[in-house]
């Protein structure tokens, strides 16, 4: 990774951004390809990372050990280089299917993405692997690891854009020996949040848990499960006497993210609560 700045330097905290976001971002690309849900303290230990601070730029290099090469045995031959071409061509596909899937989204079009291939762990990605058709909004992408990618990279991918303003940072590369992939102010508008609250009310019944309430969200905990919940400063004093307590109703509306590629509830904004134990004084 090479993360190209102006003459004014970086910030610390702009530093840590950048190093921890893209290991973030490796990390997971190394388990997507491989077919693992995360990546093992063993094969985490090969990815050794080498940081160099220049004159106008920071470079971030990744040394694959391959101590273990039963691991990545697909790839572990050449020493880890073709690896490192599908890591980067693997993040560029996932990068572009969010940003087409922002495009269906801004047209008012319905996510459909369509996935040809099986899932392989020694399937090659290459620049053709996602395809668009405008009319229908239908994404085809020709593997299922693009997906996942896209889905698993999310918010470290976020984290840097973040960073991108074109000017502190102009933009990040992400090299292999031979393909590169440019981050640049232009694809931040697949950070903007997308979230819609669904027209439709539920009634949770629970208990208030993990509270932030200078930043008004927190866990309902209901039946065993735990859902995440945010609310308005309106009633946040009554939401402040209802924590911890059992039994509480919850009257939410269900948010859904659709920048998360999928149509799964991400959590609730609570309209309003009560306790029905204190109606009856119990």
């Amino acid at each position: 990774m090479r993360s190209v700045y102006s003459d004014r330097g970086y910030s610390l905290r702009t530093l840590e951004a950048l190093i921890t976001n893209y290991r973030k971002i490796l990390d997971r690309l190394v388990a997507v390809q491989l077919g693992k849900k995360q990546v093992s303290p063993d094969l985490k230990s090969q990815l050794d990372y080498d940081v160099r601070i220049n004159q106008g730029s920071i470079e971030l290099l990744i040394n694959f050990a391959l101590e273990h090469r039963e691991y990545i045995a697909a790839f572990a031959a050449d020493g880890g280089a073709a690896l490192s071409k599908v890591i980067v061509t693997l993040l560029r596909d996932a990068v572009k299917l969010r940003e087409k899937a922002s495009e269906c989204i801004e047209k008012g079009l319905p996510i459909n993405i369509n996935i040809s291939n099986s899932f392989n762990v020694g399937s090659k990605i290459t620049n053709t692997n996602v395809s668009y058709d405008e009319n229908t909004g239908t994404i085809l992408i020709n593997d299922p690891k693009i997906l996942w990618a896209a889905q698993v990279t999310r918010s470290p991918v976020n984290g840097l854009l973040s960073q991108i303003d074109g000017k502190s940072v102009e933009f990040i590369d992400i090299n292999s020996a031979s393909d590169e992939f440019r981050f640049t102010p232009d694809q931040r508008n697949i950070v903007g949040k997308q979230k819609e609250e669904l027209p439709t009310t539920l009634n949770i019944i629970g208990r208030l848990d993990m509270v932030a309430f200078s930043a008004h969200r927190g866990s309902i905990i209901s039946d065993g499960e735990r859902f995440s919940v945010t609310w308005d400063d309106q009633i946040r004093s009554k939401m402040q006497k209802l924590a911890d307590i059992e039994g509480v109703i919850f009257k939410v509306r269900p948010v859904v993210d659709h920048k998360r590629l999928d149509n799964e509830t991400i959590g609730f904004h609570v309209l309003d609560c009560g306790n029905p134990q204190q109606s009856f004084k119990v």
